[in-house]
């Protein structure tokens, strides 16, 4: 049984939002005419991402803009202010904040936290 490959869960799902948030930089990045597409691209990542129950990993949705889908990028759609330990994300384009709490240096999100992985064990059939 040493030919059969394990196949992974959703990953051409997450193939797909990689790749549609990779172009959504590039886009974003490249110049302010092509935001609208940029912003396109941001909510098919997040239909594919509903559509196959696959979350988004936590620093890729930080840099999503609540309010208007737009792409994050500091200096050259967003204002990133540190105000009393606390960081503070501002879109220029429809004013939407994001605020980070900066002030437990041991705070740890639970998608990265160890005790948040589930470990599978292997039922073999013989």
């Amino acid at each position: 049984m040493s030919g059969i490959s394990k196949k992974c869960v959703g990953k051409e799902g997450f193939q797909r939002m990689n790749y549609l948030y990779q172009v959504a930089n590039a886009l974003a990045t490249e110049n302010e005419s092509k935001h609208v597409a940029s912003i396109h691209y941001i909510n098919l990542m997040q239909n594919i991402s509903k559509k196959t129950v696959q979350r988004l990993d936590i620093d890729t949705k930080r840099t999503i803009c609540k309010g208007c889908k737009s792409l994050l990028l500091a200096g050259v759609n967003c204002k990133v202010r540190l105000k009393k330990k606390r960081l503070q994300w501002t879109c220029t384009l429809c004013g939407q904040t994001k605020t980070f709490d900066m002030k437990d240096k041991n705070y740890c999100p639970w998608q990265q936290n160890p005790d948040s992985v589930v470990q599978v064990v292997d039922m073999g059939t013989d």
